[in-house]
């Protein structure tokens, strides 16, 4: 159990189209925990920013949306939570190679690679967030992608080992948690880590 969302839970689903979509759905039908996630095995219409598309392999990554609450932040600073989240995909991906950064607004790169996808959705009732819905995909064990985006990468291909995809959510929530609280705690150390890790900052 997460200490910072100690009563979020893991809703497993075998197939939806977006998982965003869905775990809105839920949040509309009933009270989530802050920090549950839901995850599935295939996503069919995984989206991306604008009208770009997410590629991944059935059952070998990582492709889950979050719930959050952040009732404390005005709307106007909304974008703290893609630094965050991205921030903390970041962290999790810098564990096992080297060479990790956020390409803005929060893709995740490795070196030229894309390897972790997100999508940052906010509710707004006049200047207040009522909840964000943070839809990830991260490619984990995939060996080959098929489609023609220009430059993914996978876990996988950069190491040669495969993971416990269970472990891996587990970590990575735990990632999002100690990011997630930042905001509150130290949003100034969270600003300067995205500036220090974002794609090709301060070069010519």
């Amino acid at each position: 159990m997460n200490p910072i969302f100690p009563r979020s839970q893991i809703i497993r689903v075998e197939q939806t189209t977006s998982t965003n979509w869905y775990l809105l759905q839920l949040s509309n039908e009933r009270n989530l925990a802050e920090g549950t996630v839901l995850i599935t095995g295939h996503q069919t219409q995984g989206r991306g920013q604008g009208s770009k598309s997410w590629e991944s392999e059935p059952g070998a990554n990582l492709t889950f949306s979050i719930i959050l609450y952040p009732l404390s932040i005005n709307a106007s600073q909304q974008f703290i939570l893609s630094k965050a989240v991205s921030l903390a995909v970041r962290d999790f991906v810098s564990q096992y190679v080297p060479n990790v950064s956020v390409k803005w607004p929060n893709d995740v790169y490795v070196g030229d690679k894309k390897i972790a996808g997100i999508l940052i959705e906010n509710f707004v009732i006049g200047d207040c967030l009522t909840k964000t819905i943070a839809g990830i995909g991260l490619n984990i064990n995939q060996k080959f992608f098929l489609s023609d985006a220009p430059n993914p990468v996978s876990l996988y291909q950069l190491t040669g080992k495969i993971f416990v995809l269970e472990d891996c959510l587990q970590l990575l929530h735990e990632h999002i948690a100690i990011r997630y609280r930042m905001i509150t705690e130290d949003a100034e150390k969270l600003n300067s880590d995205y500036l220090q890790h974002l794609y090709l900052y301060g070069t010519s």
